[in-house]
């Protein structure tokens, strides 16, 4: 399988091109997931001002472009999931500076809210997400169907899962869905397989070992972030250290 050598040019430390990968962007107090992956819009908006000043914030298309090299200077912005404060606290952020992002979504939690044991959250809804995917500087990608962990599913569903996510996308936005990303970020072998089958660019985890076109990794952003675990984040120090910061 072809990778990107510029992407994946520094094993030792981490790729030189950085993704970001975000969830939830409000208080800790109105997030009611267990799993703190949420930043507040204060912390959201000091780190990508930190981000626009300091880095080449890019697209995954130009990223994954082979033909177009850069100096391990760049980074690109996702998010998982779809929450709705995605489209009330992140993107008025992400347009105030300008800044190319990517939405993962889960297709079937669109218009609906997502059920947590600690309370329910809202996600995106359709409206919303037909609004955002008309602008030149957001890729909509797959986040799955359900939300659920492939690995633990049959072949046969997790196709399903992968293909069907896509198609309903492509129907709803009138636009090509290029990119997914792993719920949990678990995959396999035979995951990847079908999400390259399945007609998508690439696909994006968190931590994967020997990353490649269909196993990208990304740094997960969460509450725990303050602004100087973030810049250790974007140096080549994260990824030896990544265990123990």
């Amino acid at each position: 399988m072809k990778t990107i050598p510029y992407l994946f040019k520094n094993r030792d430390t981490g790729p030189s091109s950085k993704i970001l990968l975000y969830h939830a962007v409000c208080e800790d107090r109105d997030f009611p997931s267990s799993a703190g992956t949420n930043v507040s819009p204060e912390m959201f908006e000091r780190q990508l001002r930190h981000v626009s000043s300091r880095f080449s914030v890019i697209s995954l298309d130009t990223m994954l472009d082979e033909k177009k090299e850069n100096d391990g200077n760049a980074i690109a912005i996702t998010f998982d999931d779809g929450y709705e404060d995605s489209y009330e606290n992140a993107l008025p952020v992400l347009k105030k500076y300008g800044l190319p992002v990517a939405f993962f979504l889960t297709v079937s939690q669109i218009g609906k809210d997502w059920d947590f044991p600690r309370g329910s959250y809202p996600g995106l809804s359709w409206e919303q997400v037909r609004e955002i995917a008309q602008d030149p500087l957001i890729e909509i990608g797959s986040h799955g169907l359900r939300h659920g962990d492939l690995t633990k599913l049959s072949l046969r569903e997790a196709e399903a899962e992968i293909r069907s996510s896509r198609v309903m996308l492509e129907e709803k936005l009138g636009r090509p869905v290029q990119y997914f990303s792993y719920p949990y970020g678990s995959f396999s072998e035979r995951i990847k397989e079908l999400v390259r089958q399945s007609n998508y660019r690439a696909g994006f985890s968190v931590i994967s070992h020997n990353p490649e076109m269909y196993s990208l990794r990304r740094i997960l952003i969460s509450r725990k972030d303050t602004l100087f675990r973030f810049i250790i984040k974007l140096s080549p120090l994260y990824w030896p250290l990544r265990r123990i910061i």
